[in-house]
């Protein structure tokens, strides 16, 4: 028996570690690096992988997955079509270390376990066996995790110096790209996560639920907001629809009232935007402000970046 479980495990290690595409990819990466030489920074690592992923028929919301299995496991010779299961890198198995908290996003940003003050990162297994990185602030809450080859951000930043935690330790520092797919969670969610009492599906399926009925709740509220600096708006509106496509969030709204800001106060002589009186100001100007700070203003409700996916249409 036991020599039967020793070669069922030596032909686990014996697979190869990566798809053709995922293979195909590093290899690319590679020839990138080699082309860039010193100015192939971090930074520019994450715009070619972020930019580069769909090329290749991956995934884009696996955008930090790659980046950790490619800064892992780098071969100078670029066969990553020789790479074996066995092979692989993993910190899960490493050592903390000492670090000072102004450093704790680049041990963050690759997966690294590390020790600061009141600040601390480690691998945890769940009783599923599923592995996660969490890091601590004040080596008990948790503020930011990596499971199931997402990010998630608590949304509580319980005190100022876990808030200043936060963002010593943020791993989309100097990376926009990753902030892009950063999800937002309550303490509750961060902390099912980790234990693996809750999926990814099911945390953003209650956001998707949550939001539906937030915007549901004021399509009777009439809804004031300044937008715009040349010029300033102030513009009324009217939720009138809210649903999920395709799983892109559609918004729909009616544009009631629009009046033209002169500082704080209303510019009496702009003309009447409905009948097109009002100088300098268009429907597609309005439209596009509105677009934008819905959009935003979706994001913050559903704890994700939606601005690429979410349809506005707005009625005049």
């Amino acid at each position: 028996m036991k020599d039967l479980i020793r070669k069922l495990l030596r032909e686990s290690e014996d697979e190869k570690a990566f798809t053709k595409k995922e293979a195909l990819f590093f290899k690319f990466l590679n020839t990138f690096k080699k082309a860039a030489k010193s100015k192939f920074t971090d930074s520019k690592l994450s715009d070619v992988i972020y930019s580069n992923l769909k090329s290749f028929g991956l995934d884009l919301s696996d955008y930090h997955y790659y980046w950790d299995l490619y800064t892992q496991n780098y071969r100078e010779d670029g066969r990553y079509d020789l790479t074996t299961k066995g092979e692989l890198n993993s910190y899960h198995s490493m050592k903390p270390k000492r670090t000072a908290n102004s450093s704790a996003s680049d041990y963050v940003k690759q997966l690294k376990p590390f020790k600061g003050s009141n600040l601390s990162a480690e691998w945890k297994k769940d009783f599923k066996g599923d592995w996660a990185y969490v890091v601590y602030s004040w080596n008990w809450y948790p503020i930011y995790l990596f499971k199931y080859r997402k990010w998630f951000q608590v949304d509580d930043k319980y005190s100022s110096s876990t808030s200043k935690h936060i963002s010593q330790s943020n791993p989309s520092r100097y990376n926009p790209n990753l902030d892009k797919v950063m999800i937002i969670v309550s303490p509750q969610e961060i902390r099912s996560l980790l234990h693996g009492e809750e999926s990814t599906e099911k945390i953003i399926s209650k956001k998707n639920e949550k939001f539906i009925n937030t915007i549901e709740n004021q399509f009777n509220e009439y809804k004031q907001v300044r937008l715009g600096w040349d010029p300033r708006l102030r513009i009324s509106f009217n939720f009138t629809n809210v649903e999920f496509v395709d799983e892109h969030p559609v918004v729909d709204l009616d544009i009631v009232h629009v009046d033209k800001m002169n500082g704080l106060k209303i510019d009496r002589e702009a003309g009447d935007f409905m009948t097109g009186q009002m100088v300098g100001v268009t429907r597609e100007y309005v439209s596009n402000l509105m677009k934008e700070h819905i959009s935003n203003y979706s994001s913050f409700l559903l704890g994700r970046d939606v601005s690429k996916d979410i349809v506005v249409n707005v009625n005049f």
